[in-house]
């Protein structure tokens, strides 16, 4: 479609509302897409400023749509709900919903622990070496979290960033011979910082969660690791049984 019929009984915003749901359906405008101004729209379908305002505020109602004030307005990143039930990860659990994901290695550093990090993953040598591997996770090209690892250097002193982005951390893991079995997370609600405001492309004091995972291969901590989660953007679900 492009103008509106206006000899049509259709009201006319009723004929951009509907036009409008099938480019997001059909992902012309996808998931976390700024769409066109209300001006640009107004060409588009050569209807008044108040005619697409109307059709935008209803979709906005519907939970389709979603205003920022001061960045225009954006396609409803749709909520992806995670099992809390077992082990995962979050590639593995996106990947088995069918939605590919992108987790770009922003930074993989060599350094000493310090006493916070040193704590977490039950070093027993004061100042071990660590990797600390820093990813922003994205969907559709829209960012959604974004993550700090840090992993024991001594149980993995083969390990590269190379491999990290071509194979994931957890199979990285696995190729070096020390398999992630179990994992204990701890989640709270909290609001963005500068930096990772910018990298998910939100406000700053946006609400996101944060996730603290430490993970094991038996009685060994292999990974710590902090996520900042965008509150838009995941659910998470816990089976609960008397």
């Amino acid at each position: 479609m492009t103008e509106a019929q206006k000899d049509s009984i259709t009201p006319l915003y009723e004929q951009i509302h509907e036009d409008m749901l099938v480019r997001i359906s059909s992902r012309e405008w996808r998931t976390g897409q700024r769409i066109p101004t209300e001006m640009e729209l107004c060409e588009i379908y050569g209807v008044s400023r108040i005619t697409i305002r109307k059709a935008i505020e209803d979709l906005v109602l519907m939970g389709h749509l979603v205003r920022q004030r001061g960045k225009g307005t954006f396609v409803r990143v749709e909520h992806i709900d995670n099992k809390l039930s077992k082990f995962y990860s979050f590639s593995e659990s996106l990947r088995e919903q069918g939605i590919n994901e992108l987790a770009e290695v922003l930074a993989f550093e060599e350094l000493p622990a310090s006493d916070e990090i040193a704590q977490k993953l039950e070093l027993p040598e004061k100042n071990a070496l660590v990797y600390k591997l820093t990813r922003l996770r994205s969907v559709n090209d829209v960012p959604y979290a974004v993550e700090a690892s840090y992993i024991p250097k001594a149980l993995f002193k083969n390990m590269t960033a190379e491999s990290v982005a071509a194979n994931g951390l957890y199979n990285t893991m696995r190729m070096l011979g020390v398999a992630p079995v179990k994992a204990r997370e701890t989640f709270r609600a909290t609001s963005l910082g500068g930096l990772e405001a910018r990298l998910l492309q939100q406000d700053l004091h946006a609400p996101v969660m944060r996730i603290d995972r430490i993970t094991h291969n038996g009685s060994v901590v292999v990974e710590y690791c902090h996520s900042t989660v965008r509150g838009d953007f995941f659910t998470y679900t816990v089976d609960l049984e008397c």
